[in-house]
C-alpha cells in the first residue's frame, strides 16, 4: 500500500526458532508503540518452528521468510531497509516491551538532535537488571578486567560500565554510553548517512559494537534511558546453536573489530593481556584451594569459563581477525 506520508517508525525483528517469544513480542508491540504510525517487518531466518505462522497471524506485520539463515545483521538490515521512516527500531524477538516503552524512547530520540541512538534499561526475566551497556574494547578495559582485584574494580570501574564490575552500575543515570547490546536499538535514520544499520561482516554479535562506534565516530551520541525498562530473555537464538556459552564467538568478533579499528598490534596486545589475566585468575583459584557451597560453585564456574576462553585469547595473539562462520544448531563456537 502506498503511503502519502512516511510512517513514524519502522520496527524490524529477526527470528530464528523463537515462535513463543516472538508471539509475546508482537502482541506487546501495539501498546509499546502507543499512537505511533509504525511499519513492522519480521525477517525469519529459515526457522524450523512456527515463527513464520506466528508473525503472519498479526495484522499489519510484513513477513519476509528467508530460505536460509543469513545471519542477524543481514536479516535486520533487510527488515529495516527500504523505508522513509525517520526512526528505526531494531528489536529482538525475546524482548517484551511494556506499554508506552518504545514510544517514549522514540520521543527521547527526537527531542535531542545530537543523539543518534537510544537504548532502554534491560531486565532479566526475573526482573533483575541485565548488564547491557559496556565500554568499547580497549587495553585499559582488558587490564582492569584482568588484573584489578574485584573489590577495587567495583570502585574504579563504575564510570566505564565494565562487565566484570556490573554490581557497580545501578543503571540510574541517563546519558551517553559507549555501546549497548542490540536487543533494543532505537536509531535515528539520518545518523546512518544512507548506510545500513549493521555491518554484515559478522554473522551475529559485534554488529552492535560497530554501529555504536560508527555513530560516535560520526559525531552522534549513544544514550541510555534507564527509566524505560524492557524485559529481555537474552541469547534465545544463540543458545540453540552454542548452548549457554556464546562468549567465544563474541570474543572472536571483538578481536576482529579491534584489529580493524585500531590495528592488529592493538588487538594482539589486548588478547595477550586477556590471556595473562585468565592464567592469573585460574592460578589464583588453585592457590586459594577448594571452597564449599556457593563460593566454591562460583569459583569452579569462573575457572571453567576462563579455561574455555584461554585458547580464544591465545589464538587472537597470533591472528586477531576472524572470518565469518555459519550459524547452525548444535555447532559450538570454540
Amino acid at each position: 500500500m502506498n503511503r502519502r506520508v512516511p510512517p513514524d517508525v519502522r520496527v524490524g525483528i529477526v527470528s530464528w526458532n523463537t515462535a513463543e517469544l516472538l508471539e509475546r513480542c508482537l502482541a506487546s508491540l501495539p501498546a509499546a508503540l502507543d499512537d505511533l504510525d509504525a511499519e513492522i517487518v519480521v525477517v525469519d531466518n529459515a526457522s524450523d518452528d512456527e515463527s513464520v505462522a506466528v508473525a503472519r497471524r498479526h495484522p499489519g506485520v510484513e513477513v519476509v521468510p528467508n530460505t536460509a539463515n543469513v545471519g542477524y545483521a543481514r536479516g535486520m538490515n533487510r527488515a529495516l531497509g527500504a523505508t522513509e521512516a525517520p526512526v528505526l527500531i531494531a528489536l529482538n524477538p525475546d524482548t517484551d516491551p511494556p506499554a508506552g516503552s518504545l514510544a517514549t524512547l522514540v520521543r527521547r530520540l527526537r527531542a535531542r538532535p545530537e543523539v543518534g541512538l537510544v537504548v532502554p534499561q534491560l531486565l532479566n526475566a526475573d526482573g533483575s537488571v541485565q548488564h547491557s551497556v559496556y565500554p568499547f574494547p580497549s587495553l585499559r578495559s582488558a587490564a582492569i578486567d584482568s588484573f584489578v582485584p574485584d573489590r577495587l574494580r567495583q570502585r574504579v570501574a563504575r564510570r566505564w560500565w565494565y562487565a566484570s564490575a556490573s554490581r557497580a552500575h545501578p543503571y540510574d543515570t541517563a546519558g551517553p554510553v559507549d555501546w549497548a547490546i542490540g536487543a533494543v536499538h532505537v536509531i535515528k535514520r539520518e545518523a546512518l548517512a544512507g548506510r545500513p544499520p549493521y555491518s554484515e561482516r559478522w554473522f551475529i554479535y559485534t554488529e552492535d559494537i560497530e554501529l555504536c562506534w560508527r555513530l560516535e565516530s560520526d559525531g552522534w551520541s549513544v544514550c541510555l534511558e534507564p527509566d524505560v525498562r524492557i524485559t529481555h530473555v537474552g541469547n534465545a537464538s544463540g543458545a540453540q546453536a552454542w548452548g549457554d556459552v556464546p562468549r567465544p564467538r563474541y570474543l572472536r568478533g571483538v578481536y576482529d573489530f579491534d584489529a580493524r579499528t585500531h590495528g592488529r598490534g592493538h588487538a594482539r596486545a589486548m588478547a595477550a593481556i586477556n590471556a595473562a589475566g585468565a592464567c592469573l585468575h585460574v592460578a589464583g583459584n588453585r592457590l586459594r584451594g577448594p571452597a564449599a557451597g556457593p563460593e566454591g560453585d562460583r569459583r569452579r564456574r569462573v575457572a571453567a569459563e576462563l579455561r574455555h576462553l584461554l585458547p580464544i585469547h591465545a589464538s587472537a595473539v597470533v591472528r586477531p581477525e576472524e572470518g565469518d562462520r555459519p550459524f547452525s544448531r548444535g555447532r559450538d563456537a570454540s
